[in-house]
């Protein structure tokens, strides 16, 4: 028997010939090639840096896919946090069509306690292509990619902020869920290179003893 992966599609998925934009005035989707991606979401006016450029709204709870945005630490990293919680959202309206660059202009600011907002990171005029960084909000991605921004800092190869030095990080924005997991991340990490080199010690004074 032959099994047939099943594409996942989400939940918004608008048809060029049959689109209304969900944020008129504000941006609009450019319509590409559904097979490499190659849609975006276009400024359809000016905004100066800092301003927020709309809400995050009328989300529906999700998994981790590539349509998903990231919200929570997944798995949670404190027994303190609720598992019930969606770790993950769907975006219904045309900020799915954000795509990625390592050099972006906007920030996707999705806190724990708060409004989820979208807001600029540069001032943007008319016309212009919105990017975030995909690893400010995703931590392990369901569906890595080379990247082909074009930026001086491109990474080259984005797979989720796990997979990103803290100090590279630290340019960015990051949204407090990413700080933690790379935080926690951080701290195993010098834990187990603690443990080794106490290993290491110990061996070697007992090797000193027997000789």
């Amino acid at each position: 028997m032959t099994v047939t992966a099943t594409r996942f599609i989400p939940p918004y998925l608008p048809k060029k010939e049959t689109y209304k934009p969900t944020h008129p005035g504000l941006f609009v989707i450019e319509f590409g090639s559904e097979e490499d991606y190659s849609s975006c979401l276009r400024t359809e006016r000016s905004f100066s840096k800092g301003e927020v450029i709309c809400p995050i709204i009328n989300t529906l709870p999700g998994i981790k896919k590539y349509s998903s945005v990231q919200v929570l630490p997944d798995p949670p990293i404190s027994s303190s946090q609720d598992p019930a919680k969606p770790r993950h959202i769907e975006l219904q309206s045309d900020l799915l069509y954000v795509n990625h660059s390592c050099d972006p202009n906007v920030a996707f600011e999705v806190p724990d306690e708060g409004e989820w907002k979208v807001r600029a990171l540069k001032n943007l005029g008319v016309g212009e292509i919105m990017t975030f960084a995909y690893f400010s909000t995703e931590w392990d991605m369901d569906q890595p990619f080379e990247c082909k921004c074009g930026a001086s800092t491109c990474l080259g190869f984005v797979n989720g902020a796990k997979h990103i030095p803290a100090e590279v990080l630290a340019r960015y924005q990051l949204n407090e869920h990413i700080v933690a997991l790379k935080a926690d991340q951080v701290a195993k990490s010098q834990a187990q290179a603690s443990v080794k080199k106490s290993v290491v010690e110990s061996s070697s004074l007992a090797q000193g003893i027997a000789a």
